[in-house]
Parts: structure tokens; C-alpha cells; sequence
């Protein structure tokens, strides 16, 4: 499996400059969303790094992901931050979640799923993840999905001025576009909001978008980032985090993050 290679090179492959600054926003939305004693499942939850931040502030995380490499280092990593106690980790993807859960008789419901970085840009349905948000998703709970968008403007423009013009559109697919990963060409798919609203259906609703890497570039362009001087990365950080929430601009980074909530039941 490509992301059982990947595994113990991965945190490296996400520790440039770019990608602390996404995933700092990610972590953002994240704390502000759960609280501590919440209760989150995390679906794709590669090395952990998202389990252990949630798991870190009190917050109590079922993260499952299909590479056993990936799970591995996810409990090396909670075991190392001594939260190992608020997370459980399962050795499944998406499409196997739901047997895990109802082998596992879970009682309560969540107040939370999330999925972050495109995890699920490698699963061609999403039907499933409407059925866990009906079954177990509570009242009131809410859904974070960080997902590669179907057009990142940045990218695009970068392909254009290098006379790469057969990769500008690349997302714009409907089908599968294959990405390499650790030497594998792996299966990815670029799904249209309105598809994901459908897939969870009239019992959430989408509160917000908001872009993920909307002036700052891919972290594919890291060493092309680092040659600008750090006043003008700074700028353009700030700039990142204040166009995010607006449309268009939303919609049209690396990554977007879609926030859908269930409506909490109303008083008699």
C-alpha cells in the first residue's frame, strides 16, 4: 500500500513552513469547535498529528485509517505526548468504519467527525460518511472536512507560467486523477461541495467555507516559498488567513474546510 511506504517518511514530507501554516489553521478550527471532554471520530488520521492535538487538549478521538504503517506511528505518537488515554485508533478506512463501530457496541454518540488534508479525496463514494454522521453524530455536533479543492488558483497559474498547461486543470476531473505517492500512483478524486452536501444530506447543514491555502501556495512549492524574503511570506500568511472565509477566495485554495452542523433538537 502506498501510504504504508510513505509512513515513516511522512512527517517530513509535511514539516516545511507551508503545511505548518495550513495545519495550524486546521488546529484552529479545530479548538474552536471541540472542547475538552468531547468526543471527535477522526477519519484518515495518517501519523496522528491531528489525534494528537485533539487528544492533547482533553478532547476524546476514535481515528481510524487503512495503513497499518500510518496507525502504527499514530500510537508511537500519542504513547510519546502521554495522551495515549483519549484516543483509540482502528485499523480501517472509511468504508470499513461502520462494522468497527457496531463491533465495538459504541454506546454514545460524537460530537464531531472530522477528516482533514484530503483523506478522503482517496475514496471515489462518500455515502458512508453520511450514514456515520446520521447514526452517531449528535444533536448539535458538527462535521470538519479539510479537503483538496476541485481548483486550486495558485497551482493552476503555476502550471500555466511553467508551460505545464495538461496539469492546470488536472482537478477538474470527474474521474480519478492518479497522484504519486511514495512511487505509487494513487487513485485521488476531487469531489464538488455540492456533492458532499448531498452525500450528508438535510440533517446538516454547511455553515461554512472557508480556504485553506488561498495566497499561500501548495507545499509542493516549499524551496520556490522559501526564496521569498520572510517580510513578504509574512504578508502573505496574514493575507492567507484573512481572505479565507470570502467568497470566491474560499473556494479556490489548496484546501478548503467545510463546517456542517446538526441541528440540535428543538425544545418541546
Amino acid at each position: 500500500m502506498a501510504f504504508d511506504r510513505q509512513a515513516a517518511y511522512y512527517d517530513a514530507l509535511v514539516d516545511g513552513e507551508i503545511f505548518r501554516h495550513l495545519r495550524a489553521r486546521t488546529h484552529c478550527a479545530f479548538a474552536r469547535r471541540f472542547g475538552r471532554g468531547s468526543r471527535v471520530i477522526e477519519i484518515g488520521c495518517g501519523t496522528g498529528i491531528d489525534t494528537c492535538f485533539l487528544a492533547s487538549n482533553g478532547v476524546h478521538v476514535l481515528a481510524c485509517d487503512p495503513s497499518e504503517e500510518m496507525v502504527s506511528r499514530s500510537l508511537r505518537r500519542l504513547a510519546h505526548a502521554r495522551c495515549e488515554e483519549h484516543a483509540t485508533v482502528l485499523p480501517c478506512g472509511l468504508n470499513e468504519l461502520a462494522s468497527f463501530l457496531e463491533a465495538l457496541a459504541e454506546p454514545q454518540g460524537f460530537d464531531g467527525i472530522v477528516s482533514n488534508f484530503g483523506a478522503l479525496n482517496c475514496v471515489e463514494d462518500l455515502t458512508p460518511l453520511g450514514a456515520l454522521a446520521r447514526l452517531y453524530l449528535r444533536p448539535g455536533g458538527v462535521v470538519l472536512l479539510g479537503l483538496m479543492t476541485r481548483t486550486c488558483a495558485l497551482e493552476a497559474l503555476y502550471f500555466l507560467a511553467t508551460r505545464r498547461s495538461d496539469l492546470a486543470g488536472r482537478r477538474r476531473s470527474d474521474g480519478p486523477v492518479a497522484v504519486s505517492v511514495a512511487g505509487v500512483e494513487v487513485p485521488t478524486f476531487y469531489h464538488r461541495i455540492a456533492e458532499v452536501r448531498t452525500v450528508l444530506g438535510d440533517d446538516l447543514s454547511l455553515a461554512a467555507i472557508e480556504g485553506i491555502g488561498v495566497i499561500v501556495p501548495p507545499p509542493f512549492l516549499e524551496s520556490r516559498w522559501q526564496s521569498l524574503p520572510k517580510a513578504v511570506r509574512g504578508v502573505m500568511t496574514r493575507l492567507d488567513i484573512w481572505i479565507a472565509p470570502w467568497p470566491p477566495f474560499n473556494r479556490v485554495g489548496d484546501h478548503v474546510l467545510l463546517h456542517f452542523v446538526k441541528p440540535r433538537v428543538a425544545h418541546a
